[in-house]
């Protein structure tokens, strides 16, 4: 009998650090079509506005494609409602939480559980650059870079 280990609840989204819990819903957001790709990408633009949403969502599309292609088998995830972490999803976000943090070589061992050891990497920097956008202020007050 086939285990799906991947898809065993390790946790609740509402007990994660925000950060996590955001990867997490963005991955099954992503995942589940293109009318739940519409609704990542409502949410990127009202956090972020029009033009760095795409940038920031461009990044998402090239770091899930990554991810999805070259893991090391199917990555389980839970239905796009549901309260669980599955182990996945969990290790997932802790990736692209860790990626964002600049702890690159934790980062990279846990990319290792989930892909191949050669597009860790790319996917690092993918993650790390989401992130990074997704941190920034929506709108910097004129002059901002100045003072």
């Amino acid at each position: 009998m086939t285990q799906s280990f991947g898809a065993a609840p390790v946790g609740h989204l509402d007990a994660m650090p925000e950060d996590q819990a955001f990867w997490i819903r963005s991955l099954r957001l992503w995942c589940a079509g293109d009318g739940e790709r519409d609704s990542l990408a409502a949410g990127f633009a009202d956090r972020l506005g029009a033009r760095r949403a795409d940038l920031a969502l461009a990044r998402f599309d090239d770091l899930m494609t990554l991810t999805l292609q070259h893991s090391r088998r199917p990555l389980l995830r839970h239905a796009r409602d549901c309260r669980c972490a599955g182990a996945d999803e969990a290790a997932f976000a802790l990736f692209c939480s860790v990626a964002g943090a600049g702890e690159r070589e934790d980062a990279m061992l846990i990319g290792c559980l989930l892909m191949r050891a050669d597009v860790v990497p790319m996917a690092l920097s993918l993650a790390q650059s989401v992130s990074l956008d997704l941190r920034r202020p929506a709108a910097m007050p004129a002059g901002a870079l100045y003072h």
